[in-house]
């Protein structure tokens, strides 16, 4: 079936249907008249937005019905289609917008007016709404009586999404005391910060917890560079790792957490897994998640689309909405929403996104100017830093958002170089840049438990005893303290030593870059993993630790998230192990 969105000129609405297939011409749902096709997907247009229309001759616009397409740069006013010019224009332009924007203080009360009038001509749809509602409904008391036992909790990011969740979740359940969580990335704009305040203060019953980074994102991007659309760093430091620490505070807590993703959200979204929509027991396979897209979400690695698996499961209310169902619900239940989206934004988060449009980075540029001109310096000064020829081409460009890697970077990262030990079978020994202390133990337990009796600390010797599942039945370690060199044998490996020393290599490469970020302990499954990074504490407790390695393996060929973000690819130098005493005592002459 095709969905659009089709205008009627006796009802002056827009109203959703389904077809066959996609045709120019439908019956009105309301009264019946022809009504035209205009796209598949449309968005509100607030006063701020329309004032950038009428800077191009579209105006006043007090009173008109004005859409947005979600898929196209078209706007459709009382049925007819205009567009702004190019953002190459927009951007030229952008002081005079600007000032044409300052020239009026009516904007609240013009948008006051303006709810009122979508909420009229929204009526049209009520049907439809009802519908996608009684579905949601059905699915939430379904999903709530199969995990009664679990703590209930509504992922809240203050976009209009969760929004539609949170109402969703309380309504069907008929309960105020559902757990919110925030995870306040510390980026979000003034206006998320705002309407956040605003919901605890209109919802007192609602339990709200805010989860909240510990590290500053400006002196990290001075360290490990700017998050690109690859390196999306950020998600997991400031948005995954706090949400994980909070629900570690839980203890074996068991949640069931509701989202407000939806799979019409952008390409990779749309392979979500599809089962029947009209299933109640799609919970826990509605959404198959790859890495990144968890990260986005702030959803820990222990959230689990496998309901008698994990520690968490996750269901998404809305998975198959659309954005013209999300704000038909908003409208029509006359829900408070994020004032950001009636500057023009169609999404809110982390302002400077590196996965923002050129449209948001627009509408940045006019409503928070002194927050995109101090980004716009730190990016200018990391490109002079990387030897950039024109930086600021390359900011204007986009083109740090493409950035790959530590390239440039005084402190761009290559991967600690494994050799075979050729004096000793199945011993490899491994060239770091920062002296062994005594943190080095932490990054070594996932390859498996120390055994204190079987390790001889005078010698710097840590003996770690394999897990079940490992393909290795122990490793033995000489780490002498404030040596570079490290040398592990591998006791009766059940895999090739070059699979093997991968884990090692990966953990030393972690030992030697570790900033705390948090990103190991949010994708621990177990929850091993403790990091505070104020106390530059790293632990790992190897009695609840399984041995699965995700937290070695999940960042690929460097093992850490900090170290992806600076390994510089392809031009990497073997280190060449140093002649003469390392340190080290044979381990078959002791």
């Amino acid at each position: 079936m095709h969905e659009g969105i089709y205008w009627c000129d006796n009802c002056q609405a827009v109203f959703k249907a389904k077809t066959a297939r996609q045709v120019k011409s439908v019956a009105c749902v309301d009264c019946g008249n022809e009504s035209r096709y205009l796209t598949t997907d449309v968005r509100p247009v607030f006063s701020r937005e329309r004032r950038i229309l009428q800077f191009y001759g579209h105006g006043p616009l007090l009173t008109e019905q004005v859409w947005r397409s979600s898929k196209s740069v078209y706007y459709y006013i009382n049925g007819e289609t205009v567009r702004l010019p190019s953002a190459e224009t927009l951007k030229e332009n952008l002081p005079a917008i600007g000032d044409f924007i300052a020239d009026s203080n009516h904007y609240d009360a013009v948008d006051e007016q303006l709810l009122k009038m979508y909420h009229h001509q929204l009526e049209i749809n009520r049907p439809h709404l009802n519908n996608l509602e009684d579905e949601s409904f059905q699915y939430i008391q379904h999903v709530g009586k199969r995990f009664r036992r679990r703590l209930f909790l509504v992922s809240f990011s203050g976009g209009k999404d969760s929004t539609v969740v949170s109402d969703l979740v309380r309504r069907a359940l008929g309960r105020s005391d559902i757990l919110h969580v925030f995870g306040d990335t510390t980026l979000e704009d003034e206006n998320t910060y705002a309407y956040v305040r605003d919901f605890r203060e209109q919802n007192p019953l609602v339990p709200f917890f805010e989860a909240r980074a510990e590290h500053d994102f400006h002196e990290l991007v001075d360290e490990i560079g700017p998050p690109s659309r690859v390196m999306r760093w950020c998600c997991t430091i400031f948005k995954a790792g706090p949400i994980n620490n909070l629900l570690q505070t839980l203890g074996d807590q068991k949640c069931l957490t509701f989202y407000g993703i939806r799979r019409d959200e952008s390409v990779r979204r749309s392979n979500y897994q599809d089962p029947s929509r009209n299933s109640p027991d799609r919970v826990g396979t509605v959404i198959e998640l790859d890495r990144d897209a968890k990260e986005l979400y702030g959803i820990p690695a222990n959230v689990t689309v496998d309901a008698k698996l994990g520690q968490h499961v996750m269901a998404s209310p809305i998975v198959d909405w659309t954005e013209f169902d999300v704000w038909l619900y908003i409208l029509l239940n006359r829900l408070h929403f994020n004032k950001s989206y009636r500057l023009g934004y169609t999404r809110v988060g982390c302002w400077l996104c590196p996965l923002n449009s050129d449209w948001s980075e627009l509408i940045g540029s006019i409503f928070f100017p002194e927050d995109t001109a101090r980004w716009r310096a730190q990016l200018l000064d990391f490109a002079q830093r990387i030897g950039k020829p024109d930086p600021e081409e390359y900011i204007d460009s986009r083109a740090w958002v493409k950035r790959f890697g530590g390239a440039g970077m005084p402190n761009s990262f290559t991967a600690p170089e494994t050799r075979a030990c050729g004096d000793m079978a199945n011993t490899v020994q491994i060239e770091i840049e920062r002296p062994v202390n005594v943190e080095l133990e932490e990054f070594l337990k996932p390859l498996g438990k120390i055994n204190r009796d079987r390790s001889r600390a005078a010698l710097g010797e840590i003996y770690l005893e394999g897990r079940k599942g490992q393909k290795w039945d122990a490793m033995i370690v000489q780490a002498p303290e404030n040596s570079t060199t490290l040398r592990v044998t591998v006791l009766n490996p059940q895999d090739s030593l070059k699979n093997i020393s991968a884990y090692i290599r990966y953990q030393a490469g972690k030992f030697q870059t570790c900033i705390q970020c948090t990103a190991c302990s949010a994708v621990c499954p177990a929850g091993a993993i403790t990091i505070k990074p104020d106390q530059r504490i790293y632990e790992i407790n190897q009695d609840v630790c399984t041995g699965c390695m995700e937290c070695v393996t999940h960042f690929g060929s460097t093992g850490c998230l900090v170290a992806k973000s600076l390994s510089v690819y392809g031009n990497s130098k073997p280190q060449v192990a140093p002649a003469g005493n390392s340190g080290f005592v044979p381990i078959d002459s002791l």
